[in-house]
């Protein structure tokens, strides 16, 4: 059995539709799965880079709102820490509204005593109404914060609670200008609220909706943070309900000092949309759906065809045997006249020979040979009907050699008329008899159609191809005509109507349906120099 032929033997199996079912919704849910797994790693890449966008944004905003304590300390810088207060006043109030500075202050140097320097607050202008009496009179800067401000060009104070509110601290060193060393002249510093400030920053001007975002000074003793979040709801900052992807805490560098900045985003956004999976699924689960009914639908096709073919088999087996009881019976009823014609005949010829003459003895003896004929025709169609029947004999395997052998020894040739059997012949799945048949009436066709019988020779050899073995058959004969080459497989077609008793013209038809039977083929070349050539494939297996 072909592979083709297993492939529709499996699929006629009665579970076949519910494995397309199954792999089919398997596949698509993998599908699904996979395009939803691919979709979510896009959006948590896209909030990472929303996040560093805002970490940029939140680095950047700083920078430009620490501008006015720098500028100051520039001014103080270029008049020599001489800065008075008029010039500090209009300083300040040039600077644009901004609402996160509370407070600007200068701090000047003063020597209390040799190798003594303290800073105590020269002049301060306050920015908000909020500002309260204990900030604004911060007398001098602590020593505890000199040694380290002097060394970075701004220092920011952690955060701290005062008046309910989230302030720090910025001091900037100011130096004596055109000098190698750095003489040290004072400190600008600047006041500010974190969530005025950050507010400005993150949530008025740069709003992302798709997340919300916490900031705190890890210094600091406040356990607060500031949030900026367009959320009604809001959320806490300790929330945990969100996985690794979808929430995010990053370091933002403030001038010398971290800030943690953490992002959450908001429910249903940077998330793959659930969508997918369930309509790529349902989609598989309907194609799946249509495609085992699809199959079943075939399956029951299939078996009501096989039905049909079955009940149209037994008809046609059933109608066989009449005609083969029709053929039997009617030979029976059409010989028994013939006989008696015959006997008639030769009982006509025995007694009254002597009051015959010639000419009315050729007319019995010819009607005679008519109604032998007559009888050998009658052979011959019982012959071709019972041939072509491939019963379980013909998966038997038959040496050629063998049966050319026995063969030669059974058929009546002329004397002198030669068959050579060229080896190696194969072993050829069928029934003996069959085999017998075709070349019986092969060989004796050779024989009684040789323009020299009695110096004839017929070969027989076998050459093996790839699914068939094909046999020929050719004489040195008179050969046949290529126009008479398909008409001598007809049914009473000889190419000597003269040939004598034996020829009905049915022993190449019989052939032919023979080896159709088995699934071969059959045809007839010139064998040159001269002669006919037979070739039949023969099948190397029999599938019936």
């Amino acid at each position: 059995m072909s592979w083709l032929q297993k492939g529709r033997s499996l699929a006629l199996k009665p579970w076949v539709p519910w494995l397309v079912f199954a792999v089919i919704v398997g596949g698509a849910l993998a599908v699904a799965i996979g395009l939803y797994r691919l979709e979510n790693t896009r959006h948590q890449t896209h909030f990472a880079l929303a996040v560093r966008e805002q970490m940029a944004v939140l680095e950047s905003g700083i920078h430009l709102r620490f501008r006015p304590v720098h500028h100051l300390a520039l001014t103080a810088s270029f008049q020599a820490g001489t800065l008075d207060e008029r010039s500090f006043l209009r300083f300040v109030k040039s600077i644009p509204q901004q609402g996160s500075l509370v407070a600007l202050q200068w701090f000047p140097r003063q020597q209390a005593r040799p190798g003594q320097e303290t800073f105590p607050m020269g002049y301060s202008y306050s920015l908000s109404d909020e500002l309260s009496e204990s900030e604004s009179d911060w007398s001098q800067v602590p020593n505890r914060l000199i040694d380290p401000a002097k060394k970075r060009e701004l220092m920011i104070i952690p955060w701290y609670m005062m008046d309910g509110r989230v302030r720090f601290r910025v001091l900037r060193p100011v130096f004596r200008r055109g000098t190698d060393e750095r003489e040290l002249l004072g400190f600008v510093s600047g006041l500010y609220q974190v969530d005025r400030l950050l507010t400005d920053i993150l949530c008025l001007r740069n709003r992302s909706d798709a997340m919300e975002i916490f900031v705190t000074d890890p210094r600091s003793d406040v356990t607060d943070s500031f949030r900026c979040s367009t959320n009604a709801r809001g959320m806490r900052f300790d929330t945990g309900a969100f996985p690794p992807g979808r929430r995010l805490t990053r370091s933002v560098p403030v001038d010398g000092t971290t800030w943690i900045m953490t992002a959450v985003a908001t429910p249903g956004t940077f998330i793959a949309s659930r969508w997918i999976p369930f309509v790529i699924g349902f989609g598989g689960l309907l194609l799946g759906g249509i495609l085992a009914l699809l199959h079943r639908l075939m399956l029951d096709r299939e078996a009501k065809v096989r039905q049909l073919v079955y009940r149209r088999t037994e008809q046609l087996e059933a109608m066989n045997r009449e005609l083969e009881q029709f053929a039997y019976v009617a030979s029976h009823d059409l010989k028994a006249p013939l006989r008696a014609v015959s006997q008639l005949s030769s009982w006509i010829i025995e007694d009254a020979a002597d009051q015959l003459d010639e000419e009315n003895r050729n007319r019995l003896r010819l009607m005679r040979d008519r109604v032998i004929r007559m009888d050998q025709l009658i052979d011959g169609l019982l012959t071709y009907s019972r041939a072509g029947r491939v019963t379980g004999e013909a998966r038997k395997s038959v040496s050629l050699k063998l049966l050319l052998e026995e063969l030669s020894g059974e058929l009546s040739l002329p004397a002198g008329f030669r068959v050579e059997i060229r080896e190696p012949l194969p072993s050829l799945q069928a029934d003996a008899l069959h085999l017998k048949q075709i070349f019986q009436n092969l060989i004796t066709n050779a024989a009684s159609h040789h323009d020299h019988p009695e110096s004839g020779t017929v070969w027989v050899r076998a050459e093996e191809e790839e699914r068939f073995w094909r046999v020929e058959i050719a004489d040195d004969g008179p050969g046949i005509l290529a126009e008479e080459r398909q008409r001598i497989f007809g049914m009473f077609m000889s190419l000597r109507p003269d040939a004598g008793q034996g020829h009905t013209g049915i022993g190449l038809t019989i052939v032919r349906k023979l080896v159709l039977s088995y699934g071969g083929q059959v045809d007839v070349v010139d064998n040159l120099p001269r002669g006919a050539r037979f070739r039949i494939w023969w099948p190397k297996s029999i599938n019936h």
